[in-house]
């Protein structure tokens, strides 16, 4: 037998004795609480009864205390005879109770006596209040000497003897029901105990005898595989474990014999490990390298951002500065005066368009704005930005012309903030074209999404900014001399674009200058 088996039948055996130890708990608690529930039953009973007995005796009395002082007494008969009534139907419901708390159908016959004897109570009262009220009759006719000879025979007499004697039945019915009871938990009790000490004898003797076996058959296999373990630990390669028997622990044995075979090629492999390890450690260094100089290189442009921003707005505030200064020096010429404000104004344009982009910058790259999309007419859309941007070419003379072919094709977008996007590619285009120049915007629709493309006439994009126009802080080499900005436009187009799960390219135009290309995928109708 395996050890598991041996386990589980020990398992079994305990589950067996621990449930018949819990139902025989079970069946003890059940005894004791019908035993209380008919115990307080009768008590309730033998009350009833003897408040009728008292009840009774009063009933009597102011009988005679009507005949012998007058009608003045009669509230107090009824009085008594309203409490013999309510005693009467408190003895129905606690009789009732008592049946109810019956499990057996010979306890429920033996019961029917006491039903028995309560019917002929009530009968025998209904009987001598009848004759009570002969007697108050025999009374108001003034017949005072008959009255009295109807009370003690058919009043006094059958209260004194018939009733009492059927109160004193009851009362020793109940006295007798509980001695019953008693003996029977008794008995119950009895046996209870003497099957409570068989099972634990039982218990006892099974559980010895399975903890043995199991104690046997687990100890002596751990005492050679403990001896094997110190053998293999002071360096006994050779060690092995006999293996005998076919249990878990037979199993065991053959493993811990392969596990000492196998520890000297194990030896060979860490061997091998380490060197590969070290090999990787190398790798890893290189890569820790790389990474720093990528560090250092964000860095770097990092602070050339912030030179950037102190050098973007150090100009348009020292422009501010010296406008405010010719206006508010000499005479208040209206011509001085509408000059430097045009200047403050362009220079506070300047400042707002600068604010801007650092606020849309920071606002991409916290990644916190949402999108609101909605179905709009991609050519409706990009005509709105057409109209934006021409106001950002005519100071320039720069004409935008527009190629839309897209039809009604819709797509599912947030139009401000594509609008955004368009708008960066709209003022990169007019920066980069020369005065005079024109700036190309078309549309079309290919494969089902939706391409748009804004082309300029200038220097174009030089080989070496090609992998790197969409970077943040990143301004190519020609941007530096004639276009401000602070490298980040792009950087925020792409994001925009990406968010509605499209694509943004900036390539060389097929006669010269720079094409922004941007596709965004139509709605499902709208690809049908």
């Amino acid at each position: 037998m395996t050890v598991r088996l041996r386990i589980v039948v020990f398992a079994v055996v305990t589950a067996v004795f621990v449930a018949m130890m819990i139902g025989v708990m079970a069946f003890a608690l059940k005894l004791a609480d019908d035993f209380v529930q008919r115990v307080d039953a009768v008590h309730r009973r033998f009350e009833v009864i003897a408040e009728l007995d008292g009840n009774a005796n009063n009933y009597a009395e102011q009988i005679a205390e009507v005949l012998l002082l007058g009608a003045e007494q009669m509230p107090d008969f009824h009085q008594a005879r309203d409490e013999m009534r309510d005693a009467f139907e408190r003895l129905k419901e606690v009789t009732r109770a008592e049946i109810s708390t019956m499990h057996d159908l010979e306890e429920v016959r033996r019961e029917l006596s006491d039903v028995e004897t309560a019917s002929r109570m009530a009968e025998l009262y209904r009987a001598i209040d009848q004759a009570a009220e002969r007697v108050f009759a025999l009374q108001r006719e003034g017949k005072q000497t008959e009255a009295v000879e109807l009370f003690r025979r058919e009043v006094e007499y059958k209260l004194s003897n018939d009733f009492e004697n059927l109160l004193e039945s009851a009362l020793d019915d109940e006295r007798s029901e509980v001695a019953r009871e008693l003996s029977e938990v008794r008995t119950q009790q009895r046996r209870l105990l003497f099957g409570s000490v068989a099972i634990g004898l039982l218990a006892l003797i099974s559980g010895a005898a399975l903890a043995f076996g199991l104690s046997r058959s687990i100890v002596r296999p751990l005492q050679a595989l403990a001896a094997g373990a110190r053998a293999i630990a002071d360096g006994a390669l050779s060690h092995r474990i006999a293996v005998r028997g076919s249990d878990e622990f037979t199993a065991l044995s053959r493993s811990f014999n392969e596990m000492a075979t196998a520890i000297e090629a194990q030896r060979s492999s860490l061997i091998a490990a380490q060197e590969r390890l070290h090999s990787e450690v190398e790798d890893r260094t290189r890569e820790l390298r790389d990474a720093n100089a990528k560090l250092k290189d964000v860095d770097v442009r990092r602070a050339q951002f912030l030179a950037d921003v102190s050098h973007e707005l150090r100009t348009p505030l020292t422009i501010l500065r010296g406008e405010a200064d010719v206006a508010l020096r000499g005479r208040a010429d209206p011509g001085l005066l509408r000059d430097a404000l045009s200047g403050v104004q362009a220079q506070a344009g300047e400042l707002s368009a600068l604010l801007d982009d650092l606020l849309a910058f920071a606002r991409s790259d916290a990644g916190d704005q949402s999108l609101e999309r909605a179905s709009v007419h991609a050519v409706d859309l990009v005509l709105a930005a057409v109209q934006e941007g021409e106001v950002l070419a005519a100071p320039r003379e720069i004409l935008i012309e527009t190629d839309l072919r897209a039809g009604d094709a819709r797509i599912d977008v947030d139009a401000r903030r594509l609008r955004q996007a368009l708008m960066i590619g709209l003022d990169n285009a007019v920066k980069y074209s020369p005065d005079g120049g024109r700036v190309r915007v078309s549309t079309s629709v290919e494969g089902g999404r939706l391409a748009i493309a804004i082309a300029d006439e200038g220097v174009g994009i030089a080989e070496e900014d090609r992998d790197r126009v969409f970077e943040r802080f990143y301004r190519g080499r020609d941007a530096g001399h004639n276009v401000k900005g602070l490298g980040i436009g792009l950087a925020i187009a792409k994001d925009i674009v990406e968010r509605h799960d499209g694509e943004i390219s900036l390539g060389d135009g097929p006669t010269g200058g720079a094409t922004l290309m941007i596709v965004l995928p139509l709605i499902e109708d709208d690809r049908a």
